[in-house]
């Protein structure tokens, strides 16, 4: 079965109604006594850290989609339950991530976001839907659609062109590649008469959508040996944004971030990056292979 048009779009409009009522509860809880507690994952603050608020907020989620779930038989991915392997067995699957960002979201700052996809078994995604409460700020995207902020086209602004915004997780600064490569971005800077800021302390998904409103962005994770990397949530929704916008968005090595490991969630071995710009992609891709070769 191959979801038609109409079907598509209220399917959309459901998980946006889940986001939405998941990003509102998120919100109300900022300024409250929560439980916090640290579970198995990737080795970093950011893949461990988890509140009770991410469990309700997922609990909210899948009341929202449950019975779409039943009448299509869709698997499901969610980062607050273990992997059940539907992804695998089912035609399409729910990707949801309830609060990427829970670390800033416990440090009492921006950089967190609710996100929901839906997803092919060959690992494209056809839905994405990002809410950033704190922001009011609601994307939503179907494949070949275009994407949308609050029920509007969004249409990336032609920003300023003169400085890089690059777009980074904290644990890319312990990297002891960090220093060799922070010189070379700055030398490709140089070179393309532009200045350049780091941004970190975001989620994925709000580090994704930080490259993309930016007029020149970035924001790459390199392929690694150790478990984590982020996970298919983290990168399902905004993937599909950039494609749609006609931005660029690949694993490390510039080919199809495939978003259906069956052996794991986590994208360590491949990487990701995204881009708003061809060259800085190029140069990226060849920074990662200069890293790995060392």
């Amino acid at each position: 079965m191959i979801l038609r048009e109409e079907e598509l779009k209220s399917l959309c409009q459901t998980a946006t109604t889940a986001a939405l009522a998941a990003g509102e509860y998120i919100q109300s809880q900022f300024n409250k006594h929560y439980t916090k507690t640290h579970k198995a994952g990737g080795n970093s603050l950011a893949s461990q850290v988890v509140t009770d608020i991410d469990v309700r907020a997922q609990e909210i989620i899948l009341k929202h989609l449950g019975n779409a779930t039943q009448n299509y038989d869709f698997g499901l991915l969610t980062e607050e339950t273990a992997d059940d392997q539907s992804r695998g067995e089912k035609r399409y699957f729910w990707c949801i991530d309830p609060m990427d960002g829970t670390l800033p979201f416990t440090e009492k700052r921006t950089g967190y976001a609710v996100s929901i996809s839906l997803i092919t078994n060959g690992g494209d995604p056809v839905i994405g839907v990002v809410y950033v409460p704190d922001l009011a700020a609601c994307y939503t995207s179907i494949k070949g659609s275009g994407v949308w902020l609050n029920h509007r086209p969004y249409v990336r602004e032609k920003a300023a062109n003169d400085t890089i915004h690059i777009f980074m997780d904290r644990s890319l600064q312990s990297e002891v590649y960090f220093d060799l490569v922070s010189n070379w971005l700055s030398e490709w800077a140089a070179t393309h008469k532009t200045g350049i800021k780091y941004h970190s302390g975001f989620g994925a998904v709000r580090n994704a959508l930080g490259a993309m409103t930016s007029g020149i962005g970035c924001y790459f994770k390199f392929p690694k040996q150790q478990k984590g990397g982020g996970s298919i949530w983290d990168f399902a929704a905004t993937r599909l944004f950039f494609e749609e916008l006609g931005l660029l968005v690949s694993n490390a090595q510039g080919k199809r971030l495939h978003l259906n490991n069956p052996k794991t969630t986590f994208m360590h071995e491949v990487g990701i990056l995204y881009t708003t710009h061809t060259d800085l992609s190029d140069f990226i891709i060849s920074v990662g292979q200069q890293v790995g070769d060392r």
